[in-house]
């Protein structure tokens, strides 16, 4: 199997590479665009909003300082002529003149910089400067041309600020973007016309984030994720987390506002989301690419950062409603923001309100025969504020702070395998708070220090109707971090500057999970973190020393040492390279590896369970066939939760990828794609069982096909002492229907949690993004965003064969796309979107059920009056009506899971919501 693993793998490598180098070399010819007249229609305004202005209008990346604008307007623009033309008109009588650089972006700066002609823009220094960018595509790789590519000889400004030149994600060293690694940056007029309410919503809408793992619509967890439990409506509080590439909610790691959040669940293995409040996003950074060489050892399959709103001048209310048209299930959003800039700094706080009812199962055909009261998907109510402040200091110093608070309280309400009623009330809080400051310490070094404390408290309480509350449980989980970082220009080579970031990091974690009515601790653990880490980013070819063939080549490296006060030190290093042919085209590459220690609930556990049945018992109830008689009527000790020996995961990742970018005329074209291959060894689970069946099954497939199992998984006839060792070593000892457990025939270990062999996954990302501008002053865009799994494969250990997983029940699908289609015209904007899940089977059995295919029709539609003169009642108001399966597709048909409370659909692969419509009207002041 490895072989043919490996064989295959080298084949797709070469396919792609040979196709990235094809493509590389036909489209030399389209490195010159031209510009074809535009319809310009700009009011008097100041020249700093005209510029942006004119950015949006002809589709070009504009720079210049803030300072170069200040107090300065124009008398407007209207009329159809060329983007340079127009350009012209506006700085006429401005003492500003525009040069266009190398890479095709316009630069804006002071005629008294011009030493006699125009400015040789490869011969200049980097400056910080104000980027003004076309929003022409629904998401895009970000090129942060700052310090990277873009030059100018301006002498600097008397207010030029330290914080100019930002910081992506995926990268440590100012005004860089990780363009080797496969980046998306999704803005707020994405979030608003995708139509979704919350930040989970949002991203759930995007093929690389898989719907397994934690989320609120899996009460019980899954049968093939033992972590997802600890989010339920006993162990957990209903979080949602990101799940890219379907390697478990606990790989992907979740940021805010580039800061590390506490993480939610009994076990703390991920960051909840759903604390987030939409209404403050201004964008989000999607990173599919491992991490941990920047950001440290959770960052497996990539990271997501919510950046929050921070510069909004003015106040703004918003209300949204929205409610679905079969059954009841009513969603309630109300929001007010408010902010302030002046010369030297700015604040912002936004408050949100969110509410929205439950989902029965008898409101859907596929779950109607559930057991009742079943709730399909909890009622929430959160309130959520946060705030933030920046203030220049000197020219040189800035400081920011950061608040940030939510609560939720959720009800859901669900009856389990033994016919038992049950409602669960969750109150989760999180709190954070952040300071931090800046210091441009020269031209074009950086000194970065911050501090974070975050904490996420949950109380969850459980009662039946008959006997009131049964089990209440707190968790308490707490972060607190403080970074230190210096980045800058180290020398000079023919390509450019050779940029630097090192720094240090130091970290506290603790996490406690107390059973309050026994008053018992179930979990407790606390972990230090220490780390330095290192970046440079070496341009080996660049403006100055291009040839035909090589616009650009680049090579990232970063390297993080670690070390953990309870599972030792580690070193995880990236290289990226980046190979532009022509101007328009990247061809880039990844290699990382990642070392991710069990989380704090895990390695703090206490809950290594074993519990004695008789087998006849068992089959009896869950309607079991004996694998032999001999095992027929038996005690079986079957262990249960997490072994007393854990090891860190480990993970290797490749990314090979191409980016073509055009623009012409009217016309602009994106497409981007992604081939990913990782390997994660020691992944944190209970062992695999064919087919999703239950574990108390396993020792029946085992007696036959012990070969499924990894070897001691499962012990046929043990000694005395092997039967001692377990119930010595276990935390809690239980009988059932009168079994003795010292008198066991079989020992299964199937579901205790170990690190145990391996998963790989391998597949395609794909993207492509068309608009286009007509003479009528009309746009429209077509997108697609796909991704294809080519593998997604397990293996319980050395000695067991690679099982694939994909396409089967709750595990990751081969193709889910979203296509989109949109129209602007003036105020009016219509946006329309289709989503598609190819169709699976139950299990990898020849003769197994399929799963049919599941599409689905979202559109929005948005009415904005930002544009109306300053006088009018409505000026800045923004209507939105959207419908999110607008032809009330149901989830495609699957077996029930009582075990699980699974009723009658994949939760990880399609909603139960059905057609859903909102409003939302939205205020500036």
């Amino acid at each position: 199997m490895a072989l043919n693993k490996s064989r295959s793998t080298r084949s797709v490598l070469l396919r792609c590479a040979s196709a990235m180098i094809a493509t590389g070399f036909l489209t030399t010819a389209y490195a010159q665009s031209s510009d074809e007249a535009i319809k310009f229609d700009l009011p008097a305004q100041s020249l700093e909003q005209a510029l942006k202005s004119f950015s949006v209008s002809a589709d070009k990346q504009l720079m210049f300082a803030t300072d170069l604008a200040e107090g300065k307007t124009v008398a407007g623009l209207s009329g159809e002529m060329e983007p340079m033309q127009a350009l012209d008109v506006l700085l006429d009588g401005t003492g500003l003149v525009y040069e266009t650089t190398s890479s095709n972006v316009i630069l804006v700066k002071g005629a008294d910089t011009d030493q006699g002609g125009a400015s040789d823009s490869k011969n200049l220094t980097p400056q910080p400067v104000l980027m003004a960018q076309n929003q022409t595509s629904r998401s895009q790789t970000t090129r942060t041309e700052t310090s990277s590519r873009i030059d100018e000889d301006n002498e600097h400004s008397e207010r030029d600020t330290v914080m100019d030149e930002i910081v992506v994600t995926g990268s440590n060293i100012r005004g860089i973007a990780p363009e080797s690694s496969p980046l998306r940056v999704f803005d707020r007029d994405d979030i608003l016309n995708s139509g979704a309410a919350t930040a989970q919503d949002f991203l759930r809408l995007s093929p690389v984030n898989f719907g397994g793992g934690s989320n609120e619509g899996q009460p019980a967890g899954l049968p093939n994720d033992a972590n997802a439990r600890f989010n339920g409506f006993i162990q957990g509080a209903l979080g949602s987390s990101v799940n890219l590439r379907g390697l478990g909610s606990g790989a992907t790691l979740v940021l805010l506002n580039g800061n590390r959040l506490a993480p939610s669940s009994g076990i703390g293995n991920f960051v909840d989301i759903s604390m987030i409040p939409a209404s403050a996003i201004e964008r989000v950074e999607v990173l599919t690419d491992g991490a941990s060489s920047i950001y440290g050892g959770d960052a497996v399959a990539g990271v997501v950062n919510f950046v929050l709103r921070d510069d909004f001048d003015g106040a703004e209310a918003s209300i949204r409603y929205g409610t679905v048209t079969e059954g009841d299930r009513d969603e309630y959003r109300v929001s007010l923001s408010g902010g302030k800039n002046w010369d030297t700094g700015n604040a912002v706080v936004v408050y949100e309100y969110f509410d929205q009812d439950n989902l029965s199962a008898a409101d859907r055909s596929f779950s109607e025969e559930a057991p009742l009261p079943t709730d399909l998907l909890p009622a929430q109510e959160r309130h959520s504020i946060l705030g933030s402040i920046s203030q220049e200091i000197t020219t040189k110093i800035e400081t920011n702070a950061g608040f940030f608070f939510s609560e939720r309280e959720s009800v859901v309400e669900t009856v389990s395998a033994s016919d038992t009623s049950f409602r669960s009330t969750p109150i989760s809080k999180a709190l954070g708070v952040s300071l931090g400051g800046s210091w441009k310490v020269s031209d074009t070094w950086f000194l970065d220090l911050s501090g974070v404390y975050s904490d996420v408290d949950s109380d969850t309480s459980v009662s039946t109707p008959t006997s009131g509350l049964v089990f209440q449980r707190e968790v308490d989980s707490d972060i607190w971090t403080v970074d230190a970082k210096a980045s800058g220009s180290l020398f000079k080579l023919p390509g450019g500057d050779v940029k630097v970031a090192l720094g240090g990091h130091y970290r506290e974690e603790s996490l406690l999970n107390l059973d309050v009515l026994d008053d018992v601790i179930d979990r407790q653990a606390d972990r230090s973190v220490s780390a330095v880490f290192a970046e440079a980013f070496i341009p080996i070819v660049g403006p100055d020393n291009a040839v035909p063939g090589i616009e650009r080549l680049a090579i990232n490296v970063s390297g993080r040492y670690e070390d953990y006060s309870d599972f030792g030190s580690t070193s995880d290093p990236k290289v990226g390279i980046l190979w532009s042919p022509v101007d328009s085209v990247n061809l880039r590459g990844t290699y990382s590896t990642s070392f991710k220690p069990p989380p704090l609930g895990q390695a703090g556990a206490n809950d290594f369970r074993v519990i004695a049945f008789p087998t006849a018992f068992v089959n009896s109830v869950l309607g079991l066939t004996p694998g032999d008689p001999s095992i027929a009527d038996v005690v079986l000790l079957s262990a249960s939760g997490v072994a007393k020996e854990l090891e860190p995961e480990t993970s290797e990742a490749v990314t090979l990828g191409f980016d073509f970018s055009k623009q012409w005329g009217r016309h602009h074209l994106t497409l981007k794609t992604t081939w990913f291959d990782i390997e994660f060894e020691g992944r944190l689970d209970r062992t695999p069982v064919p087919d999703n069946r239950t574990p108390l099954d396993a020792h029946n497939i085992a007696f036959n096909s012990p070969e499924l199992f990894p070897a001691g998984t499962i012990t046929f006839f043990p000694s005395q002492a092997e039967i001692d060792g377990l119930l010595d070593s276990a935390d809690i000892v239980q009988s059932v229907q009168g079994a003795v457990p010292s008198d066991a025939e079989i020992i299964s270990l199937v579901a205790v949690i170990r690190n145990l062999g391996r998963t790989l996954t391998s597949g395609i990302d794909f993207e492509v993004a068309y608009s286009v501008d007509t003479n009528e002053g009309s746009t429209f865009g077509l997108g697609l965003d796909a991704i294809y799994v080519l593998e997604f494969s397990q293996q319980a250990a050395s000695t067991t064969p690679l099982v694939e997983r994909t396409n089967t029940l709750y595990n990751p699908i081969d193709l889910k796309l979203r296509g989109r289609g949109s129209f602007t015209r003036n105020d009016f904007t219509a946006n329309i979107f289709v989503n598609h899940t190819d169709d699976y089977r139950v299990d990898s059995l020849p003769d197994a059920a399929r799963i049919d295919s599941w599409t689905t029709v979202d559109l929005n539609l948005s009415y904005n009056t930002e544009n109306r003169p300053k006088q009018s009642l409505f000026q800045n108001t923004a209507l939105r009506f959207s419908v999110l399966n607008l032809f009330d597709e149901d989830p495609p048909l699957t077996p029930d899971n009582s075990d699980f409370i699974i009723r009658g659909y994949d939760p990880t692969n399609a909603s139960p919501i059905g057609r859903f419509v909102a409003f939302e009207l939205t205020k500036e002041f």
